[in-house]
């Protein structure tokens, strides 16, 4: 069952209501079908959309995260002290481990 597909969406949808038609009869059986027929089409229709709207929406987001990270990643990207010389930063940290 491929619910993107129109056809098929319209015949699952059909299928289903034939016990519907039975109990509601034959006044109100065919036009009623047509209507919910219609209205759970465009409903489905209206989700697709959507849920494809809003996976396009993740998707440019979750670019431009990385592309965010990928900036601040390069311009915090220390240089690595020459030799065992430690950073102004290390320095202090290590002093503030030795008082404890």
């Amino acid at each position: 069952m491929n619910f993107n597909n129109k056809e098929d969406r319209i015949k699952y949808l059909e299928d289903k209501f034939d016990n519907l038609m039975d109990v509601i009869g034959a006044n109100y059986g065919q036009p009623l079908m047509e209507e919910l027929v219609s209205r759970l089409n465009s409903t489905i229709d209206g989700f697709n959309t959507e849920m494809s709207n809003l996976f396009k929406a993740l998707k440019d987001k979750e670019k431009k995260r990385e592309e965010y990270l990928s900036d601040i990643d390069t311009k915090n990207v220390k240089k690595i002290p020459k030799g065992n010389k430690l950073s102004e930063w290390e320095e202090k940290l290590k002093k503030l481990e030795q008082l404890k």
